[in-house]
């Protein structure tokens, strides 16, 4: 039988001798499958002592943090932006590399469309000068004009209703 003298506790006060929160301590006993020795008013569980002995080990093989750790984290934070920067960096300068040669691709293409567009108007000029030597060629073909249509090219229904 259990001695009388034993000390039962709650969640909350073994997460107090813990110093941890009392949610934390609900799931450690859940997590370490701890028997409450007696359930108390309002479904309260009491753990003995050999739990608490449990809870207390647990914790004091889990590695505690010190002011070190904030600062090297710090660091750490500072290090990994200052990497990022870097990276950022690098990447701006590789689109500005390939701006400068899309830059250098759109000018190629304009002077091409400069040369196109010069020499569409030679073939133009020449055509229009082919023409040209054509109508002195032959004065007396009449050309299909469509503007120089004659008179009687409608016919007679047309002329009924207009």
């Amino acid at each position: 039988m259990a001695n009388s003298n034993s000390k039962f506790y709650t969640n909350k006060e073994m997460a107090m001798i813990c110093n941890v929160s009392e949610p934390s301590m609900t799931n450690l006993a859940k997590r370490l499958k701890l028997a409450s020795v007696k359930t108390g008013e309002y479904g309260r569980k009491y753990y003995d002592s050999k739990a608490l002995a449990q809870v207390k080990a647990h914790y004091k093989n889990k590695p505690k943090s010190n002011a070190n750790s904030k600062t090297s984290t710090k660091d750490d934070i500072i290090q990994q932006q200052q990497d990022h920067i870097a990276d950022l960096k690098s990447q701006i300068n590789t689109l500005n590399d390939q701006l400068v040669v899309k830059d250098k691709e759109i000018e190629a293409q304009i002077d091409q469309v400069k040369q196109i567009s010069m020499l569409l108007s030679q073939a133009h000029t020449l055509t229009l000068q082919a023409q040209k030597g054509q109508n002195d060629k032959f004065p007396d073909k009449v050309q299909n004009d469509p503007q120089m249509a004659p008179e009687n090219a409608h016919g007679w229904l047309w002329k009924m209703f207009h």
